[in-house]
């Protein structure tokens, strides 16, 4: 069974540092233990949401079951998602009421995400925002690409440090797209270090021998709790990425 470090927790919700390798959300073409087995093996659910969880497991539809339940049990309480090979701050609710403010803190971009990169070449300038729509490629449907016919995507960057042919980024989206940091660092010439999907083929191998992940980290996240209360919880790298980042400082 999956072993998840838990940063913070209430009794309405809960993050959790999602390491490397670990998919958030189950599905048929996934194999091995996702985030959402976790919680459903390791947080007992109030009686309604576990009986409600039975009947979808066993292919059933509740009359009864509010849209809010039904929400949360499919869901497990996960109120975002994160890459497979990203790690850090994993936001959940372990109610649907808790779920349904978090989603709408996502919906209304009240939350604040900040991620760390490491990337290649020396981004320039220190600072700056990176607004460009994207949509599903057409050449490879498990890309995403610019395209003036998606949805609009905002990134905010700030470069943190420079190493000898790459940069330290912190970044901060204001919109959620899928691989939005990934394929807006790539466009601009910077991709993250060790990505298999947006890294030119040539530099995969060396990369993947440093770091067998992509250094992507949802280092922190900001959200109101249920009575109101900001919360802002940080989640330390990967041990494999932070010796990374020690041997470009000895460089």
């Amino acid at each position: 069974m999956l072993n998840l470090t838990i940063l913070w927790e209430d009794h309405d919700m809960m993050v959790i540092n999602k390491p490397p390798f670990v998919v958030v959300n189950r599905a048929e073409s996934i194999r091995g233990e996702t985030v959402q087995d976790w919680i459903e093996k390791t947080q007992k659910l109030p009686p309604a949401e576990a009986s409600a969880l039975q009947h979808l497991r066993a292919g059933k539809n509740s009359k009864t079951r509010d849209k809010d339940e039904e929400v949360f049990v499919r869901r497990s309480g996960v109120a975002h998602r994160l890459d497979k090979e990203t790690s850090g701050c994993l936001l959940i609710a372990k109610n649907p009421a808790a779920l349904k403010s978090l989603l709408r803190q996502f919906h209304d971009r009240l939350t604040k995400k900040e991620y760390l990169a490491l990337v290649h070449g020396h981004l320039t300038p220190e600072s700056g925002t990176i607004r460009l729509p994207l949509a599903r490629s057409r050449f490879d449907r498990e890309k995403w690409a610019i395209k003036y016919s998606g949805k609009m995507a905002e990134t905010t960057w700030e470069v943190e440090k420079y190493f000898v042919g790459t940069t330290l980024v912190r970044l901060l989206p204001r919109t959620g797209r899928t691989h939005q940091i990934r394929v807006h660092l790539a466009h601009m010439g910077f991709p993250i270090f060790s990505d298999e999907k947006y890294l030119t083929k040539s530099l995969v191998p060396d990369d993947r021998l440093k770091l067998p992940f992509h250094f992507l980290h949802a280092q922190k996240i900001g959200f109101r709790d249920m009575a109101g209360e900001w919360q802002s919880i940080e989640a330390p790298l990967p041990e494999d990425a932070a010796k990374l980042l020690l041997l470009m400082e000895s460089e």
